[in-house]
Order: C-alpha cells, then sequence, then structure tokens
C-alpha cells in the first residue's frame, strides 16, 4: 500500500481517529481491527495520507458549520500530529459537494486526479480508505478497495463520531469545552484550534440554535433555489427602480439579499456606499459570494452575512438604509405571524440612523378583505379536474401543474395552502352561466398572488402574502415609531400601493376575474407596495 484515503467533512477530528491512525501506519492493514478487504491484496502499511474534505464548497449550516479553510488548518495540526510517531506524507485536498449520488467515491478518485495534476490516482492495488460510514463503505468496496472502518470497528467502546461532537456544541449554551465529549474527545489539534479561532464553536452553536434554520441552512427544503432566484432576478430591475429614489446613500443593508442580484444593482449607482447583504439561506450564501467573486458588484465594498434576520447584526443607529425585498410576508409566515413582524420592524428602526429609511417591497393584502365576491376561473385553459379528483392527486411536480386549468388550481390551492390549516372555503355557484366562487377578497387575491409559482409550489404554499393590507401595514410601523414618507409630486419616492400591469396581462386577463355579489366587474387587487418609512431626528 502507497495510500491511505481518508475522505469526510473533517468538521472536527477526534483522540479516537488519532489512535486507531497510528496503528493503520505502523501495522499491516489485514491486522487492523474493522478491516474489510478489498479486490487487490493488501501489503505494507500506507506512507501517505490523502485528506480529502467533502463539500468544501459548503458552510453556514447545520450539515457544514464550518468553513472550508478551518477545516483544512484543522486536518493539517491533527496530520503534524501524526507525523510525530513516524515519518508520513500528507495532502489535503478540498473535494466539492455533489449531492446525493451513487458516484460520490468514484467522482471522488477522479477529484483527487485531477487536483493533484494526475500525480495521485488512487487504485484498489495502492490504496486503503479510512472510513466509518455504511453507506459510503459500499461505495468504495464496489470500486473494490479495502477499508480500514474505524469507529465501526470500536462500536463496544463506542467512541464519538465528528458528527455527536459538533452536535454537542451545537447545544451548548456556555463554552464548548463543557461539553462531555469535547472536553475528553477531541484530537488535542482541534482543541487548540477552537481556542485560536473562537469565532468556529460560537457559530455552530448559532447555527444548531437558529429555530428557522434546517439542517441543510434554509428555511424550507421544499423550495428549487435555481427556479426560484431565476424567477426573482427576471424582474430585478424593476424591483431595484421601485425603491431608487428612496435609498439614502452610506451603508445600505439588504435585508433577505438572496443572491445579491438588488445589491449589484445598487452598486452601480452608489458605488461610494458600504453594501451588506443577510441571508439565512446556505445556497444563497455561495450564490452571493460567487458574484462578489465575478466582481458583479464593481468597486463597491459589500459584505455578506448568513445570518437570521432576526439578530442583531449592527450597531444601534449605524445604518442609512435598511431594504427588504420581498422578505416581510416570509418573517410572518415562518415565524409568529403579526409578533415576529411588529418585533423585526422595532429591531430595524434600532439600527437605522436619524434620518435612515427602511424600504419595504413586498406583497399586499387588499382594502376590505373580508368582503364577499364572486370569482371566476376559467376551466378551459387547462385540465380541469374536479374538486374530488385534486384531493386524490399526489402528484405536485411543475409539469404536472402546468396541465391544470385556473379552477382547478384553485381546489389544489384550498387543499395545500398553509398545509390546509388556513381555513381556506368557498361556496361554488354560477352568474350568467358560468361557474364560480363565492369567498373573501382576500382569499381571492390570495390564490392569484401564487396560482402561477407552479415551480416552487410547494415551498409557496407555506407562505401568507395578503395578511395586512396597505393601511395596515403603514399603521403598524407609525405606532413602532417610524414616519411614513409620501410624495404625491414624486411617487416614485414616496409610498405607494398597485396592482402590477405585466402581471395583469399575463397572469390574470382570461384566467380569473374578480366581480361583486351583483356580477359587477371589480378592480384587480393590488399586487405590491413600496413603504418608505423613516426614522425621526431626534
Amino acid at each position: 500500500m502507497s495510500f491511505l484515503l481518508f475522505p469526510g467533512r473533517h468538521l472536527v477530528n477526534t483522540a479516537f481517529q488519532e489512535q486507531y491512525l497510528k496503528r493503520v501506519l505502523t501495522e499491516s492493514p489485514a491486522s487492523l481491527p474493522g478491516f474489510i478487504p478489498g479486490s487487490a491484496p493488501v501489503g505494507k502499511p500506507p506512507t501517505e495520507i490523502i485528506f480529502a474534505i467533502t463539500s468544501s464548497n459548503q458552510e453556514n449550516s447545520r450539515f457544514n458549520p464550518i468553513p472550508f479553510h478551518i477545516r483544512a488548518v484543522g486536518v493539517d495540526r491533527f496530520a503534524r500530529q501524526l507525523q510525530k510517531h513516524g515519518p508520513i506524507r500528507y495532502r489535503v485536498l478540498g473535494i466539492p459537494h455533489y449531492g446525493h449520488t451513487h458516484n460520490f467515491a468514484a467522482f471522488t478518485i477522479k477529484e483527487i486526479a485531477y487536483q493533484s495534476e494526475q500525480t495521485i490516482r488512487l487504485t484498489p492495488e495502492n490504496c486503503l480508505v479510512l472510513c466509518s460510514t455504511p453507506e459510503v463503505i459500499r461505495l468504495y468496496q464496489e470500486l473494490g478497495f479495502a477499508i480500514a472502518s474505524a469507529e465501526l470497528s470500536a462500536a463496544d467502546s463506542q467512541p464519538a463520531t465528528p458528527i455527536e461532537i459538533i452536535r454537542e456544541i451545537g447545544g451548548q449554551k456556555q463554552s464548548w469545552r463543557a461539553g462531555k465529549l469535547a472536553g475528553t474527545q477531541l484530537a488535542t489539534s482541534h482543541a487548540t484550534l477552537f481556542e485560536d479561532f473562537p469565532e468556529v464553536p460560537q457559530r455552530i452553536a448559532r447555527l444548531y440554535q437558529d429555530p428557522l434554520t434546517n439542517q441543510e441552512g434554509s428555511l424550507t427544503t421544499a423550495r428549487n433555489y435555481s427556479t426560484y432566484a431565476r424567477g426573482m432576478n427576471e424582474i430585478i430591475r424593476l424591483k431595484y427602480l421601485d425603491i431608487q429614489n428612496a435609498i439614502r446613500s452610506g451603508r445600505i443593508v439588504d435585508e433577505g439579499c438572496a443572491d445579491g442580484a438588488l445589491l449589484a444593482e445598487i452598486s452601480r449607482d452608489f458605488p461610494d456606499s458600504d453594501l451588506f447583504g443577510i441571508d439565512l439561506s446556505s445556497e444563497f450564501a455561495s450564490r452571493f459570494l460567487e458574484r462578489q467573486r465575478a466582481g458583479e458588484f464593481g468597486g463597491a465594498y459589500v459584505h455578506f452575512f448568513h445570518r437570521n434576520l432576526f439578530d442583531r447584526v449592527f450597531e444601534p443607529e449605524s445604518i442609512n438604509t435598511t431594504i427588504c425585498n420581498s422578505t416581510l410576508h416570509e418573517i410572518w409566515s415562518y415565524g409568529e405571524g403579526e409578533k415576529s413582524v411588529r418585533s423585526y420592524l422595532a429591531e430595524k428602526l434600532r439600527q437605522l440612523r436619524p434620518g435612515g429609511r427602511l424600504l419595504i417591497r413586498d406583497v399586499v393584502g387588499p382594502d376590505d378583505g373580508d368582503r364577499e365576491v364572486l370569482f371566476w376561473c376559467s376551466d378551459k385553459d387547462g385540465q380541469n379536474l374536479s374538486a374530488a379528483e385534486i384531493i386524490q392527486h399526489k402528484d405536485r411536480s411543475a409539469e404536472w401543474l402546468h396541465t391544470l386549468s385556473t379552477r382547478s388550481r384553485l381546489f389544489l390551492f384550498a387543499q395545500d395552502f398553509l398545509g390546509g390549516q388556513s381555513g381556506f372555503s368557498f361556496k361554488e355557484g354560477s352568474h350568467r352561466d358560468r361557474p364560480v366562487f363565492r369567498l373573501a377578497l382576500r382569499q381571492a387575491a390570495e390564490f392569484l398572488s401564487k396560482k402561477d409559482y407552479t415551480d416552487n409550489w410547494s415551498s409557496e404554499m407555506n407562505e401568507e402574502f395578503c395578511f395586512w393590507n396597505f393601511s395596515k401595514w403603514k399603521q403598524a410601523l407609525t405606532e413602532i415609531g417610524f414616519k411614513i414618507f409620501e410624495n404625491p409630486n414624486h411617487q416614485s419616492e414616496g409610498s405607494r400601493v398597485y396592482t402590477n400591469p405585466w402581471i395583469v396581462e399575463h397572469r390574470h386577463t382570461g384566467h380569473a376575474e374578480v366581480m361583486d355579489l351583483q356580477g359587477h366587474a371589480l378592480p384587480w387587487p393590488p399586487t405590491n407596495m413600496i413603504l418608505v418609512a423613516e426614522k425621526p431626528m431626534h
């Protein structure tokens, strides 16, 4: 044997791994506890370790809470400790995230070859694999590699795995050293690593204790981030123009910035401002940083925070403009409704400088939302399924949703919206020989705002858009301490509510109609609002 391949996320290395590796490097592989033979005979101990740090391009999630460069420093320290016990070479390579694929082991072997300029070609004849994850072991076995199964070989003594130590650190309210596992089972190299980089255990604890973050570091697993970002960014220029004239220069924050598309627009007109993006999604974090790498923010200073929007990121009275673009409906939907929104807005008031502005661009509910209306939905613009047929259908793929008529989508919406707990109800009837629904105007507006999101239907069903009308929004902001800025002479600078003409033309007309109870056509509900709220001067 020439090589030992040690693949894994390498979030931490343990005292058990250190002791096990000492044996791997000094004993015949076949004599190791937990040795699993491969397709080729084994010989002498390996002379070089390949530390393959997997998912190297992921961070800021419970799955991968530690950045690659810190993991690499930790592995380097761990390997140098091993060198004290005998001559051994080592390499540290970053393996990108491939998702869940049966080809994971094969991809890792190929990546190592290419990153080493083809100087390291791992085969069953020259390489032993150290791994304790059964699913990954099977993938390397299928390629013929022999396995040293590490923690699996010591099931009786139950050594802590790296992820168990990380979870313990994540649950600590105080020092990470207070944990039993971290205090006794970390390799010495990683105990000193956390002392030298104290922000790392703090970050782990923040991610594990964040009530909104899931395992992958996002709000929801149902969202397709590629299609979501594409849909949001197709009209990003229009969104920017909605708020452009209301922005105060200086320190500008985009809260819920997604992949940074809006800040890229802002950077062109405000190159001397400091720009900050905040988002909870680890996927968007990667996309934002790629924009930064590609120079899409020009010469402006830009910094990204992968944080919960409820975290106190900025000092009091330190920000000139805070932008919430399609953010507050998510805070309402994934938080505690009105309580979360009011708490969040109060925090934004705290962080703004006197005279600073909070700019909200978001969806909005209609006035008189409880009013009963007649609502016609076309049954000719797609497959027309009854409510009973919809209930029996479990498919939510974009391909199937595209085939449904608007009327069938309403049946589906009534079943799926807020997990079926929204109280969405209607009565079926007819008007002038057309089938109509009788329901609240707010419910009609909620459906109209969602019916075309077929690529992310399951995700959108978790979010409520029409909970407040424009007047209620202004009232809430005023009660919190803001002053609403309105400019009738230059509406592009002030607060306003509107119905997007593109949405009306392409999504509403011919597909739906809103009428009063006598059958007279009513205006379309508003689709968007712009709120310009100022912090009063002292």
